[in-house]
């Protein structure tokens, strides 16, 4: 197979015309001319552009495929128009079944009393566009056997009135209250999470928890994995398995922590305090990620940290700097949303990669302004992690947001809180491809190059159409 248009190797070679594939390999790289003379047979088509395959740096591919068949309220920020959509939902349903949905960004926590009202009959469970907290109708914590009496989890808060009866609103950890008498995702969910994620062009994916590793080792086992799959293990389940390829599309490759939650929910740790004085939460304790983090390393997984706050972000850099010696693989920050300048010094001397979603400041950059007054050129410092010289790697974290290229150029490129932290369309798509690869620990992916595998994503007028994967071409 022959393909060509403007070539982006993501290597030395720089642009190419054309791309000679043999199987699942590249087996050629050039000139049209030279390629189409010394493979005369060869099947031809041309594309816009042609690159490496994308990879999809950090989603929750399960999560992602219930979100496909839930309650969208992405874009929603105020209480009543949720509860008007849930609203509509409850008229199609019969009573006692459950709604749930997710996608809403709120600057304050609401109750309970407008979903009552919405779905008198039916339990329902919402959560927050960054999945760090939820709202809940008093059916669905009756169902979870919710009251006044009922203690904090730990690394979670139930959001309490004056007089200490649950509001409805739940923060991490105390999600879970709720979460384990709701109808769980499986297989199912997991397989249509990641074939809607195939569709859009990517070829793999850095799956980031909330989904048992076995559900992905059966995929691979019966040949149903559409893309290549990198998978970090919950910390509860790593003890479980061992590290390493599953086939050639799984590789169970590290052990995920949580040093803090999310700006949305007001959880991420944030050394200058919100304006009702408060610093987020602490899921992982710092201790917990150390001494666990060592024991995984010792048996070879990889090390991965969500950090999200300034208190976060610190805390973490300094748990990688001491546990540096024990890695054998590349450590993994996920988000660095906020760093203050006296942390950038502090990622220096780390074989570290960087994993960042974009397009969350199109939303949170009223966020940042709003609890955050003051600190907004600490959020979201793309330029500034680029000019450390570690790899980018861009994702979404699907459900949070639709698994959408262009919503990270944009944002990526056009910076909404400061725009001296821009980065070009070339480094953008860097981190998409050569990044990405880098941040999994795959040296010979993300870049087109004879030897390399035929994983390709395909474009017109700047959006994908289509890929390469497993020796086949997929147009959509």
């Amino acid at each position: 197979m022959l393909l060509y248009g403007r070539v982006e190797t993501m290597s030395e070679m720089g642009q190419a015309e054309a791309v000679y594939l043999e199987g699942e390999r590249i087996a050629d790289v050039g000139p049209l001319e030279d390629l189409s003379a010394r493979y005369p047979g060869a099947k031809k088509q041309s594309f816009e552009q042609l690159t490496p395959g994308l990879h999809e740096a950090h989603a929750h591919p399960q999560m992602w495929g219930l979100q496909l068949e839930s309650l969208d309220l992405d874009g929603l920020t105020e209480p009543q128009a949720v509860a008007q959509r849930v609203a509509e939902k409850a008229r199609t349903l019969s009573p006692g079944a459950w709604i749930r949905g997710g996608g809403y960004l709120f600057r304050a926590y609401p109750t309970r009393e407008l979903l009552d009202a919405a779905a008198p009959h039916h339990p329902v469970f919402l959560q927050s566009r960054d999945r760090h907290s939820a709202w809940a109708n008093s059916q669905a914590l009756e169902q979870a056997g919710v009251t006044p009496e009922t203690p904090d989890p730990s690394g979670g808060a139930l959001v309490r009135d004056a007089q200490g009866r649950p509001t409805g609103y739940l923060l991490e950890n105390a999600q879970e209250l709720v979460n384990r008498v709701l109808p769980q995702p499986g297989l199912v969910e997991l397989e249509r999470g990641l074939q809607d994620l195939a569709r859009r062009g990517y070829t793999a994916v850095h799956h980031m928890g909330w989904c048992h590793y076995s559900l992905a080792e059966q995929l691979a086992q019966s040949g149903r994995l559409p893309v290549r799959l990198w998978w970090a293990l919950d910390k509860d389940h790593w003890r479980e398995t061992r590290p390493g390829w599953r086939g050639d599309r799984l590789e169970v490759a590290a052990v995920k922590f949580f040093a803090d939650g999310a700006l949305g929910s007001r959880t991420a740790w944030m050394i200058e305090p919100y304006p009702d004085g408060s610093h987020g939460l602490v899921l992982d304790p710092l201790e917990l990620i150390e001494s666990e983090g060592h024991a995984a390393l010792q048996a070879g997984f990889g090390l991965v940290v969500h950090a999200i706050g300034t208190w976060a972000v610190q805390g973490v850099l300094k748990v990688f700097h001491r546990l540096k010696p024990r890695a054998r693989r590349i450590f993994r920050l996920e988000h660095v949303q906020h760093v203050r300048d006296a942390e950038l010094p502090l990622f220096a001397g780390l074989n570290l990669a960087l994993s960042m979603q974009p397009m969350h400041l199109l939303g949170d950059a009223e966020l940042v302004r709003y609890h955050l007054k003051g600190h907004e050129l600490e959020a979201f410092r793309l330029r500034d992690l680029w000019n450390t010289g570690l790899p980018l790697a861009f994702g979404s974290d699907a459900p949070v947001m639709r698994p959408l290229f262009e919503l990270n150029f944009q944002a990526a490129t056009a910076h909404p809180l400061n725009p001296a932290q821009n980065l070009t369309p070339a480094e953008v798509l860097w981190a998409y491809t050569r990044g990405a690869a880098l941040a999994a620990g795959w040296p010979e992916h993300g870049q087109i190059r004879p030897g390399a595998p035929a994983d390709l994503t395909l474009w017109e007028q700047g959006r994908p159409v289509g890929r390469v994967f497993g020796g086949a071409l997929e147009v959509f």
